[in-house]
């Protein structure tokens, strides 16, 4: 059976609603692009949890109206991946990062200035969009957060649970061993200069793992990705249910 397709509702309903509406970018998208119209059925959600079924009842030339029907909950992932990432040096870098991560379950994002950064994000409400298109596209029930951090030590005072960082530098802990028993996890990636020494020291003293993506040297946005998808993975997070 083909996927129906797939809408974000900027206005959530209320619970036990059954109308809603498409606005903005996603009612554009449905009038102009999917084409959609009275009686066709499609799925919407809203980012924290909750989708629904629903049929188009109305339509406008900006808004398109919704009949709800069998509400789907789904719990927020009992295991959270947050990806704190330096500075990435070009906006399409930190568009794929966002892109990909949340396709692959990054509950949320930390950006932060590392010794080696060339430049701060420009933070827009191209994140935010970037990742609703993730989430339509992958199925994902509940949108990534954003935040970003004035250094490293305010970063790390963010992070909960594991600490995992990338690094070429020194010897790594085993993911099988550093994931051991956890539920929340915070990977730190550098850019692609690295981290500084001064930085290695700082997660030391707060016992975070290092961790090793072999020996090819990757963009930072990958790395991210790949770091990421490994630790998905060894969580037990992308095999079967």
């Amino acid at each position: 059976m083909a996927h129906l397709h797939r809408f974000f509702l900027d206005q959530p309903p209320m619970a036990g609603a059954r109308e809603a509406v498409l606005t903005d970018h996603e009612a554009h998208h449905a009038l102009h692009v999917v084409r959609l119209r009275g009686g066709d059925a499609i799925e919407v959600f809203d980012g924290a949890g909750r989708a629904w079924g629903a049929t188009v009842s109305a339509a406008t030339r900006h808004e398109v109206r919704l009949a709800l029907s069998d509400l789907r909950e789904v719990a927020a992932p009992r295991m959270r991946v947050t990806l704190f990432q330096a500075w990435l040096h070009r906006d399409k870098a930190v568009e794929e990062l966002i892109r990909h991560g949340t396709e692959i379950g990054f509950a949320r994002f930390v950006f932060f200035p590392s010794r080696h950064s060339e430049r701060a994000p420009r933070a827009n409400d191209k994140w935010r969009r970037t990742a609703i298109e993730a989430c339509k596209q992958c199925r994902r029930a509940w949108l990534p957060e954003f935040e970003t951090a004035d250094d490293l030590d305010t970063a790390l005072a963010m992070a909960k649970g594991t600490v995992l960082f990338a690094t070429r530098d020194i010897s790594p802990t085993p993911l099988s061993l550093a994931l051991k028993s956890v539920n929340d996890v915070s990977l730190v990636v550098g850019p692609e200069g690295d981290f500084s020494e001064e930085e290695i020291e700082t997660f030391r003293v707060r016992g975070a793992h290092a961790i090793s993506l072999g020996d090819a040297t990757y963009r930072s946005e990958v790395a991210a990705i790949l770091a990421g998808t490994l630790i998905q993975y060894e969580l037990g997070c992308l095999g079967p249910k």
